[in-house]
């Protein structure tokens, strides 16, 4: 089986996350759920579009439109606006290192840094977008800036490093050597501290790899996922916790037995060097953060423990794959800001149960996919998420449409129509992609456009997972 098809049936359910925040996962007893939480989610009071949410101690804190920063320590209720420019850039990204330190990232190259506990907040500004950032303290850190998303996993933009908080960002001359040069995509990045940073790195239909420094970047190696007859490790994110590097993904196991299957893999690493395998959950999983890694809906578990750690949430479709916790309350994010109440427990609780029967299509639009498409995400697309829809289907079927996208001037879906018919999932996966957000016209003009689609149901009997894709190079 090739590299690429194996990830593409692997990973196909797992997004994009927003926010990471680098603090200790809640703690308490646990209680046995058996039933469904009966609370529900609450639009939390925001004046602008989120893109991520994270929790540190006892305080939300999310970043969005118009560079605005806000907090909540009361659970959601209420929010205080910290930081924020008219016309500003979008923060994607927003990470602390502890209570008083942390930064945000996102558009136009903008950089945010406080240091004391988001009361203040002190602008960088690198020369292109800021897609994903880790820093171990106030001024040591790595960053992917420029280029675009090459799907939902992946970045192809440069990687910098900086050792004065981010108004310097130097090249890493180390990635043109012949051993590193071919992984040219970038799926994560992580310091540990002003020395030792990892890449998750892409040599594309080959493999993924570690790259590895303990020299503050003057020097980097490979360092090989487990593949072999047997086994096959496929990390998809990196994150620093406990003063360890922390990696999650999908191992094929027992690939000489009919190709085996896929299972979680939660790895760990002191240096980077030798990764040890961790607690693995009871499922698949996506949308993973620095504190734990989404299961099904309102569901979430926790895997740096001797045994995971699970988390009971409202369960009415609302939560998605961009979600935060603090001791009893939980925020996601999806059409907007939502809060709700969390319940720590030893056991998942039950995953709900959604529509069942035939995908509602007629059966001549169902085609396979066609190979001059890849998954992949629209050029210029900054908030781009597509998470998969619950869907008890009885019945495998794969279905190409195309949507066609009316963007504002700044990058807002104004209007969105599907080439055909789907008269439950249509609306569904409208309302999904109205959420998307592209960068703004230099021009201030408005534009259209297409993007090609992959309806996948039945391969898991309990959802229809929605791939973007774009043009096979």
């Amino acid at each position: 089986m090739s590299f690429r098809l194996e990830i593409f049936s692997v990973f196909l359910s797992i997004l994009i996350s927003g926010c990471a925040a680098q603090t200790a996962v809640p703690a308490g007893p646990p209680n046995e759920v058996t039933t469904t939480v009966t609370s529900t989610w609450n639009k939390a009071a925001i004046p602008f579009k989120a893109a991520g949410v994270i929790a540190v101690g006892d305080v939300f804190w999310v970043c969005g439109d118009n560079e605005m920063i806000a907090s909540s320590s009361d659970g959601g209720k209420s929010w205080d606006v910290r930081h924020q420019e008219a016309s500003g850039a979008t923060l994607l990204n927003i990470s602390f290192v502890t209570e008083n330190v942390g930064h945000a990232a996102g558009t136009k190259g903008r950089l945010l840094s406080t240091v004391d506990g988001g009361k203040t907040w002190e602008a960088h500004t690198a020369y292109d977008d800021i897609w994903a950032f880790s820093f171990s303290g106030a001024i040591s850190g790595i960053a992917v800036i420029g280029g675009d998303r090459d799907d939902s996993s992946t970045m192809d933009g440069d990687i910098r490093l900086t050792h004065d908080g981010g108004n310097h960002w130097e090249d890493i001359p180390a990635l043109g050597a012949k051993e590193l040069s071919p992984f040219t995509l970038t799926l994560a990045v992580a310091a540990l501290n002003a020395s030792n940073y990892v890449m998750l790195r892409r040599q594309p239909e080959v493999e993924d790899a570690f790259f590895v420094t303990h020299d503050a970047g003057k020097s980097w190696h490979v360092v090989h996922q487990r593949d072999d007859v047997t086994n096959r490790e496929l990390a998809q994110s990196v994150f620093v916790h406990g003063g360890e590097y922390w990696a999650f993904g999908m191992e094929l196991v027992h690939r000489d037995t009919r190709g085996g299957y896929g299972v979680p893999l939660t790895l760990h690493s002191k240096d980077g060097e030798t990764w040890i395998h961790g607690t693995s959950g009871p499922k698949e999983f996506g949308g993973c953060n620095q504190q734990g890694c989404y299961m099904w809906d309102g569901t979430v578990e926790s895997l740096y423990g001797e045994h995971p750690q699970y988390w009971a949430l409202p369960q009415d479709g609302t939560m998605s794959r961009t979600w935060a916790l603090t001791q009893d309350h939980a925020c996601t994010i999806g059409d907007f800001l939502q809060c709700g109440s969390a319940i720590i427990t030893d056991q998942p609780q039950p995953r709900p149960t959604r529509p069942s029967g035939p995908l509602p299509i007629q059966a001549e639009t169902i085609k396979t996919p066609e190979p001059a498409f890849r998954p992949g995400l629209p050029e210029g697309c900054v908030q781009c998420r597509l998470d998969s829809i619950p869907w008890n289907i009885q019945q495998k079927s794969v279905l190409w449409i195309v949507a066609t996208l009316h963007v504002g001037p700044a990058g807002e879906i104004k209007d969105v129509a599907l080439n055909q018919k789907l008269e439950e999932l249509g609306p569904l996966i409208t309302h999904q992609l109205l959420q998307w957000k592209f960068r703004p016209s230099s021009d201030a003009t408005e534009a259209t456009r297409s993007v090609r689609l992959v309806v996948r149901c039945g391969f898991d009997d309990s959802e229809c997972q929605i791939i973007p894709t774009v043009t096979a190079q």
